[in-house]
């Protein structure tokens, strides 16, 4: 039996199969492409291709996705195009928030934060079976605390010292290194087609120059929106030593952020965890189990036709 776990995010689209070390990585999608679905479907190919090490076919497919389609329809469509075109006999297509969740707690019960581009957060509370999702809401309207929030604000925070807004700062520097030097910098990064992407790799900037004022102020904002983000998620533990898995390239050990987030989440009564594995993990676990228990109704799935 062949089974297949699938992290869509919009940096790098991660792939593995059931009993086999070698992890995939091929460019990301967005919502902001022109294709976001066909992109998928083909970056989801390209990595299976390079994967595959018989040409049996695929079992079961788990996608988490960052770029989930909204509609139940558009997700079901996604499940059977991605079927065809592998082949797999099954897929089934959820949210990165239920993978990196699965993949972080093996028993299920906890909240799981993820900061990657964007954030995703869900609790599940065994007790009461309640099962609580918040923000990732995207970068247009949400993802607050995520690498695009954190490099959107480093970049307006070099453009407002250069327009005599703002004080100034080591970032600017920054910012010349990673994008060169452009007399119109917005036009040049909203031009760019993967803009989310490329903003959202300013966050390694800001938080290596965590020390400047700018770049500090910048992190301890983010740092504050993923501790109410924690706290709305623990709302069926009220108060009661919640156990949280952090994971996310962007709170990686090491990172600005996760040294200023952890204390915080401590002294809020949270119960800080390693998480076991990540959102490929995840998908990987619920593929291989064959089953999606606790994130059911938020799993969609596609059974080719016998």
């Amino acid at each position: 039996m062949i089974c297949v776990g699938v992290d869509g995010g919009q940096s790098a689209i991660r792939l593995q199969a059931s009993g086999s070390l070698t992890v995939v990585a091929v460019e990301g999608v967005g919502r902001l492409v022109e294709d976001p679905v066909g992109s998928l479907i083909a970056r989801v190919c390209e990595a299976w291709e390079s994967a595959r090490e018989v040409a049996d076919p695929i079992d079961l497919v788990v996608l988490g996705l960052t770029t989930l389609p909204d509609a139940a329809a558009g997700r079901e469509a996604l499940a059977a195009a991605i079927a065809m075109a592998l082949p797999a006999r099954e897929v089934w297509v959820t949210g990165d928030a239920v993978t990196a969740h699965s993949g972080a707690f093996s028993d299920s019960n906890g909240i799981s934060l993820t900061v990657g581009t964007g954030v995703a957060c869900l609790g599940f509370h065994r007790d009461s079976g309640a099962l609580t999702q918040v923000d990732g809401n995207g970068f247009l309207l949400g993802d607050a605390g995520g690498a695009f929030w954190i490099g959107s604000r480093g970049i307006g925070a070099v453009l407002r010292e250069r327009d005599g807004r703002g004080v100034p700062t080591a970032l600017s520097a920054a910012c010349d290194a990673r994008y060169g030097r452009h007399r119109d910098l917005p036009a040049y990064l909203h031009s760019l087609p993967r803009a989310v992407d490329a903003i959202a790799q300013f966050a390694i900037d800001v938080q290596a120059h965590a020390a400047d004022p700018a770049a500090r102020d910048i992190v301890a904002a983010a740092a504050d929106e993923l501790l109410l983000t924690a706290r709305a998620a623990a709302a069926p533990w009220l108060g009661d030593g919640a156990p949280i898995a952090l994971s996310g390239r962007v709170v990686d050990p090491g990172t600005a952020l996760r040294s200023v987030l952890l204390p915080q989440l401590a002294a809020a009564g949270f119960d800080v965890r390693d998480a076991a594995g990540g959102s490929l993990d995840g998908a990987l676990r619920i593929a291989t189990r064959a089953d999606a228990a606790p994130y059911d109704h938020l799993v969609t799935r596609w059974r080719r036709p016998q």
